[in-house]
This record gives structure tokens, C-alpha cells and sequence, in this order.
């Protein structure tokens, strides 16, 4: 079980993650594949695991690697279309950039992040039964 210290921390990197490859990118021109890395890290990663935390838990896990299996194969999936959906648009538009999709994504990213998750900050009702 992870302390709400851990999860704290995680939640914090992961919305700065998106800003940090958004300053890569932007102030490092003269560094391709440190650029190219810290992009592609960004893309596969973060977007999807922010996102993760609001999908619905599934069936009881057996083993916590199935859980990590699990919640990896997730994020990359979520992280591959969300950034479809940002890139799509932009290309239709005629307004592609680098930047620009880092930025979507990393303010995305922050978002998912940063809000409590489903359940999360307020209690849940309980269905009141029906007197008939």
C-alpha cells in the first residue's frame, strides 16, 4: 500500500513532467536526442498514467506485478490516443508543432493529475432504498 505521502509526490511529477519536456524542448534546440528522449518519455508515459487514475478499478489483482502489467499497458495506451487527439487537430488545422502538442498535453496531463480522482474528495452517497 503506497502512503498518501508517495501518492502526493507522484501525482506533483507527474503534472510537472509534461512543463519539464515542454522547457526541453524549448530551451535545449541544440540537443536532438536528449530532446527526442525526454519527448518521447513524456508521450508515453505521464499522459496515459494521469489519465489511469480516473479509469474504474478492474477485478481483484492476483499479484501486485499483474497490477504494474496492468496499469503500464494502460498509460501507454491512453498516452498513444490522448496524444492522437491532440496531434490530429493540429494537423487538420494546419498548426502542428512540437510545442504546441507538448503544451496541450502537459496542461492535460497537469489536469488529470492534479484533481482528486473519482471518489476521491467527497464521500460517496449511499442509494437510499425505496419505501414501496
Amino acid at each position: 500500500m503506497t502512503s498518501p505521502r508517495s501518492t502526493t509526490s507522484l501525482r506533483w511529477g507527474l503534472a510537472l513532467s509534461g512543463w519539464a519536456a515542454l522547457a526541453v524542448v524549448t530551451f535545449l534546440p541544440d540537443a536532438p536526442v536528449l530532446r527526442a528522449v525526454v519527448t518521447t518519455a513524456f508521450l508515453l508515459v505521464c499522459p496515459g498514467l494521469a489519465a489511469s487514475r480516473w479509469a474504474r478499478p478492474g477485478a481483484v489483482r492476483v499479484t501486485d506485478r499483474t497490477r504494474v502489467l496492468e496499469t503500464g499497458g494502460l498509460a501507454l495506451t491512453l498516452s498513444v490516443s490522448m496524444a492522437v487527439l491532440v496531434a490530429a487537430p493540429l494537423f487538420l488545422w494546419d498548426a502542428f508543432t512540437v510545442t504546441r502538442a507538448l503544451l496541450a498535453l502537459a496542461a492535460a496531463t497537469s489536469v488529470l493529475a492534479l484533481l482528486p480522482g473519482p471518489g476521491r474528495g467527497r464521500r460517496a452517497r449511499r442509494a437510499v432504498p425505496d419505501p414501496e
